[in-house]
C-alpha cells in the first residue's frame, strides 16, 4: 500500500515542498512539429555589416569587403540553401553604389584639379 503524502513541515521556509508532488500536467497530443530551422549565412551577415561599415566608419575598405563577401554569401547560399540571400544583396548593392560615388568623387576632384590649372595660366 502506499503512505499518504504529507505536506512540508511547519516550520519549512515558503514554497519549500517534496518534489514530485504537483500535479503534472496533460500533454497535448497530437499537432505539428517545428520544422527544421534555416541557418542564416554568416558570410551574408558579415556583407551587411561590412556594407553598413562602409558608409560610415571605414569608407572604401568596408565597401570592398561587403562587395567579395557578398559575391562569396550568394554562392555558398546557391550551393548549401541557407537564409541571408537579402542580407548578402544588399551588402552588395551599398559596397558597389559606395565604390561608384567614391570613383564619381575621385573623377570630379580631377576635374576640379584641372580646371583650377588650367583657369590660373
Amino acid at each position: 500500500m502506499t503512505e499518504p503524502v504529507q505536506g512540508p513541515p511547519s516550520d519549512a521556509p515558503y514554497g519549500a515542498g517534496y518534489p514530485g508532488n504537483a500535479p503534472q500536467a496533460a500533454g497535448y497530443p497530437g499537432g505539428y512539429a517545428p520544422g527544421p530551422v534555416r541557418r542564416t549565412n554568416t558570410l551574408a551577415i558579415v556583407s551587411l555589416v561590412a556594407g553598413l561599415c562602409g558608409f560610415t566608419v571605414v569608407p572604401v575598405l568596408g565597401s570592398v569587403a561587403a562587395i567579395i563577401t557578398g559575391h562569396m554569401a550568394l554562392r555558398e547560399i546557391r550551393e548549401t540553401g541557407e537564409e541571408g540571400t537579402s542580407f548578402a544583396k544588399v551588402g552588395l548593392w551599398l559596397g558597389y553604389i559606395l565604390i561608384g560615388l567614391a570613383v564619381l568623387f575621385a573623377v570630379g576632384a580631377v576635374l576640379l584639379v584641372t580646371i583650377a590649372a588650367v583657369s590660373s595660366r
